[in-house]
């Protein structure tokens, strides 16, 4: 039986194309130059997740990433075994795909137009001969058609106005009520009884 080859292809993101064998049992990815893989993707935190090896098997997990890691679209809250064909987002923009290989199926790079086998070294990453799938885009919810609000707004305006007269005429009311008649005799020209006359 041919032993199985892990590898991620970057469909979309800062290097389309670029292809990574996980021969380690513990593979980081992040944006840090520091990781096994860094993506230069300012979206992605500077260690963002991890792949794990067991076996026959694979594992992605999200090491507390700021903006998440999602396998088939779903946001992923511990560690997930990958199957051939997934595909991982990491962010918004760079998604990737993992695959399965035999011992005999290698990468292919094209150029001049001729594919020739790959050779993968961790510093210079494989291109692959595929071509990048875009990212999910989020569907964006559809907002309801707006309301009038012009008629709210102006008896609003009319609710106002008539309380700034109200509490005018309630304080011009109590001025009067509370004048002293020196005040009542000046308005009325001394013409009240009671007012000396000059």
């Amino acid at each position: 039986m041919a032993e199985k080859k892990f590898l991620i292809v970057m469909r979309s993101g800062p290097i389309p194309g670029s292809s990574y064998f996980i021969e380690k049992d513990e593979v980081f990815l992040g944006r840090d130059l520091a990781n096994d893989l860094p993506v230069p993707d300012p979206e992605i935190s500077r260690r963002h997740a991890r792949f794990l090896r067991r076996g026959d098997s694979v594992y992605i997990e999200d090491l507390g990433s700021t903006n998440g890691t999602f396998l088939n679209g779903v946001r992923i809250a511990g560690p997930q075994q990958l199957k051939d064909g997934d595909l991982i987002t990491l962010a918004e923009n760079t998604v990737m795909s993992f695959e399965v290989k035999g011992a005999a199926t290698e990468p292919l790079r094209v150029s001049a137009g001729k594919a020739e086998p790959a050779l993968y070294t961790p510093e210079a990453p494989v291109q692959a001969a595929y071509q990048p799938v875009p990212a999910p885009v989020p569907q964006q919810p559809v907002a309801p058609a707006p309301t009038p609000v012009r008629e709210k707004k102006k008896v609003g305006w009319c609710l106002i106005v008539l309380l700034i007269l109200l509490a005018l005429v309630l304080i011009v009311g109590v001025v009067l009520i509370f004048m002293p008649a020196s005040w009542w005799c000046a308005l009325t020209f001394n013409q009240l009884p009671g007012c000396p006359i000059y």
